[in-house]
């Protein structure tokens, strides 16, 4: 055994980073991540679930309980609290509507590390040059470990690996020792298994916040003189939960123009990535009433036969179905936040969809995540589509107008998102991170 262990190395070379090497159109897209993080937290924090969390929390807080709170906590009723509780509640938010960014493969970086690194750089009035570092840096570590490991399933990808670059972020934006933070994250790691996903049990949608909260726990422990381990990563997802498949891309230089964050995609279907080509590819067909489509065919390739399942009578599990958000599709139901509902005609359509592999579309994968569709109908016809990488995938990116507008419709309030939306994809230029959230009326930065 090396004895340097690679997480260690991996943490070393991406807290290195530096923004004055970084290009115009990594830095750009870093804010526009940040920013979609954001307005998919506040979409997610109008659920009544997180509503009626919020208030359970705003509760104890008048109460007088816990500590300071100095942390924006999204929603409505503009609620604030210590950035560990907040980034749980924003994180876990996030998670409800599954719009989140991601990348391949396969896991979601962004909402496990730019939301604990907003709190802890809110409330410590950071530099927004610091948050914006950090979160590079933290999605950096992030999209290495989810290249070098493949999870076994049913292992999920949220909760570890996110949470470590978390770590790495906070602990940059706090001056501490990112390593450390790191290793104590990492030895800390939350399993987490897709069949809540398919069963729709909301409790999954935790494995977000506890990752956030952890990513700034990590630093306190740390403080604290608790100590990690270097190399239980590769023990816990190199042996038990996965396999270590490519340990190069955890010690690979700094490549300025190809950071993690370049590769990442932006979701504008409220529904599990898998099923993003799918529903693409459906959009390329005639309309087709549903009382004349006898069959439909989906071809994809094996990683996403997990998701071949019918629905349970739930969102999340409908979200979750590649058969029942095929039919959702097909009969031009809203896919975005607020739309996507289970609905007992879309499930009766989503029993004559049968999903299978095909060998020419798996040869395309993890570089692409091809769907075809084939819709077979009760008097003959028959139509087709084929989509190797959804729009959002950066082979196919969002226009920046694009990443505005779906910002825009997850905050909900037109003069709120645009003054969040200059702070948040300007950070270079923020000195003062508590105001990032400041009142729609103060456009100063």
């Amino acid at each position: 055994m090396s004895d340097v262990s690679l997480l260690d190395r991996a943490v070393d070379i991406a807290a290195g980073v530096n923004l004055a090497r970084i290009p115009a159109a990594p830095l750009k897209r870093a804010g526009h991540i940040v920013a979609d993080t954001i307005g998919v937290s506040c979409a997610g924090a109008r659920q009544p679930e997180m509503v009626r969390l919020a208030g359970i929390e705003r509760d104890r807080r008048e109460a007088g309980a816990g500590p300071r709170y100095d942390a924006t906590v999204f929603g409505g009723a503009a609620v604030r609290m210590d950035p560990e509780r907040a980034a749980f509640l924003n994180a876990t938010a996030g998670c409800f509507v599954e719009l989140d960014e991601g990348m391949r493969p396969t896991g979601h970086p962004g909402m496990q590390v730019v939301i604990p690194a907003v709190a802890v750089a809110e409330a410590e009035k950071a530099h927004g040059q610091s948050l914006l570092r950090g979160v590079i840096a933290g999605y950096e570590v992030t999209a290495r470990l989810f290249t070098a490991y493949r999870l076994t399933y049913p292992a999920h990808p949220h909760g570890h690996f996110g949470a470590i670059g978390g770590a790495v972020a906070v602990a940059l934006i706090l001056g501490r020792d990112p390593l450390e933070a790191a290793r104590i994250a990492a030895t800390s790691p939350i399993l987490s298994i897709w069949d809540a996903c398919f069963e729709g049990a909301t409790a999954r949608n935790t494995w977000m916040g506890s990752a956030a909260e952890l990513a700034i726990r990590a630093s306190k422990l740390a403080e604290a003189g608790f100590t990690g381990s270097p190399t239980s990563l590769e023990s816990s997802f190199g042996k038990l939960a996965g396999t270590l498949v490519d340990p190069d891309a955890l010690t690979a230089p700094l490549n300025y123009t190809g950071l993690g964050l370049t590769r990442n995609y932006f979701k504008i279907h409220s529904a599990c990535a898998l099923s993003h080509a799918a529903v693409d590819a459906v959009a390329q067909l005639p309309p087709l009433a549903a009382e004349r489509i006898e069959r439909v065919e989906v071809e994809t390739v094996g990683n996403n036969m997990k998701l071949a399942h019918q629905a349970a009578p739930n969102a999340l599990s409908a979200r979750f179905s590649l058969p029942y958000v095929v039919a959702a599709a097909l009969l031009r139901r809203a896919l975005d936040a607020d739309g996507f509902r289970f609905e007992p005609d879309t499930a009766k359509l989503a029993a004559r969809v049968e999903v299978r592999v095909a060998e020419d579309l798996e040869a395309q994968w993890p570089n692409a995540s091809p769907a075809r569709i084939i819709v077979r109908t009760s008097d003959g016809q028959t139509c087709s589509a084929q989509v190797d990488n959804p729009h959002g995938h950066y082979h196919d990116p969002l226009t920046e107008d694009e990443v505005r507008q779906k910002f825009r419709s997850l905050v909900g309030h037109e003069a709120m998102a645009q003054a969040w939306w200059s702070r948040l994809t300007n950070l270079f230029h923020v000195p003062d991170c508590s105001r990032l959230f400041h009142g729609v009326d103060d456009h100063a930065n």
